[in-house]
C-alpha cells in the first residue's frame, strides 16, 4: 500500500523538538500495513463501540453499588477512560480523513491538539499492560464473588482493554518517539502523588500495597511500579519495531512517499 506521510508543522518551541512531538505524521494513525484505511476504521470503531458500552456500563454499576465518587480515583478506571478516549477520539479523526480524502483536516488544527494526541497514546499503550498485569496479579484475590455484569466489567476494564489496545497497535503505523517514557514515567509519579493525597484526605488507601504501614517494603513498591512502568514502555517499542518488521519481512510494509514539506 502506498502512503504519503505529511508530519505536523515544525514547532518553534525546543522541548516540543526534543520530544520529537512535531514528527507526528497523523496518516500513521488512520492506516495500517495490514489492511485498507476505511478496513481499519470499521475494525476500531468496534473496539470503540465495545468500549463504549463498557465505560456506560461501568458508570451505571458504580451509581448502583454507591460508589461512585471513587469512580475516578482508582488507576484502572482512570487507564480505561484513557483508552476510551482514546478509541473514540481516533475513530473520529479517522472518519473525518476518509471522509475528506486528505489528511489536511488535522495537520490544520493547532498543534497542541497533535501533541496532546500523541501524548495520550503513550500512556494507553503502557498502562494498558501495567493494569491487567497488577490487577490480576495482586488485586484480584480481593475481589469477592460478584455477579455476571460486575465480572463482565472487571474482565473488560482489567482484561480486554489489553487486548482492545493492543489490536490498534499492531494495525496502526504510528511511530512512538523513545523520549515519550519520561511523559509517561511522570504521569505515573503524578498518579502516586494523588494516591497519597486521597489518602491524607480519607484516610485510606486505593490500594494496599502503597500503605506506608509496610514500612520500607512501601519504598520497594514504589520504584517497582515506576521500573514496571519504563519496562512496559519500551516493551511496546519492541511491539512497533516487529509490527513494521513482520511487515517488511512479508511484504506488506507501506510505501511511503515523500513528504514535499519536509524535502
Amino acid at each position: 500500500m502506498n502512503y504519503q506521510d505529511h508530519r505536523i508543522p515544525s514547532s518553534n518551541y525546543r522541548v516540543i523538538r526534543w520530544f520529537n512531538l512535531d514528527r507526528f505524521a497523523p496518516e500513521q494513525a488512520f492506516t495500517s500495513h495490514w489492511m485498507s484505511s476505511k478496513a481499519f476504521f470499521f475494525v476500531r470503531l468496534i473496539l470503540a463501540l465495545y468500549s463504549t458500552i463498557v465505560f456506560w456500563a461501568y458508570f451505571v454499576v458504580m451509581i448502583q453499588l454507591d460508589r461512585f465518587a471513587g469512580f475516578f480515583k482508582a488507576f484502572t478506571t482512570m487507564t480505561f477512560v484513557g483508552l476510551h478516549a482514546y478509541l473514540v477520539i481516533s475513530s473520529i479523526y479517522h472518519y473525518r480523513y476518509l471522509r475528506s480524502k486528505s489528511i489536511d483536516v488535522i495537520l490544520q488544527q493547532h498543534p497542541c491538539l497533535n501533541y496532546i494526541y500523541l501524548y495520550l497514546y503513550s500512556t494507553v499503550i503502557t498502562f494498558n499492560v501495567l493494569t491487567p498485569v497488577i490487577f490480576w496479579s495482586i488485586l484480584s484475590r480481593m475481589q469477592s464473588n460478584a455477579d455476571p455484569v460486575v465480572a463482565w466489567i472487571n474482565v473488560s476494564v482489567h482484561g480486554a482493554s489489553f487486548f482492545l489496545m493492543f489490536i490498534d497497535v499492531v494495525l496502526n503505523r504510528i511511530v512512538l518517539p523513545i523520549r515519550l517514557v519520561l511523559f509517561v514515567f511522570f504521569t505515573t509519579v503524578l498518579y502516586l502523588l494523588l494516591a497519597i493525597i486521597i489518602y491524607a484526605c480519607e484516610k485510606k488507601w486505593l490500594y494496599p500495597f502503597l500503605s506506608w504501614d509496610q514500612g520500607p517494603a512501601a519504598a520497594v513498591w514504589y520504584l517497582l511500579i515506576l521500573s514496571l512502568v519504563v519496562v512496559i514502555f519500551f516493551f511496546m517499542l519492541c511491539v512497533h519495531f516487529v509490527r513494521d518488521w513482520a511487515a517488511y519481512k512479508t511484504g506488506k510494509l507501506a510505501q511511503i512517499g515523500q513528504d514535499p514539506q519536509k524535502s
